[in-house]
């Protein structure tokens, strides 16, 4: 996904080893968006 983001233009991109899973479960800030009803 990050490579694909990259060839896009998107210059600020990484890839986890681990992915979102391994961030979330090291404490790493995450923020969430959620829908007003």
């Amino acid at each position: 996904m990050a490579q694909k983001l990259r060839e896009r233009g998107y210059q600020n991109v990484w890839a986890l080893q681990g992915g979102f899973d391994a961030w979330r479960n090291a404490g790493m800030p995450v923020e969430s968006k959620t829908k007003a009803a």
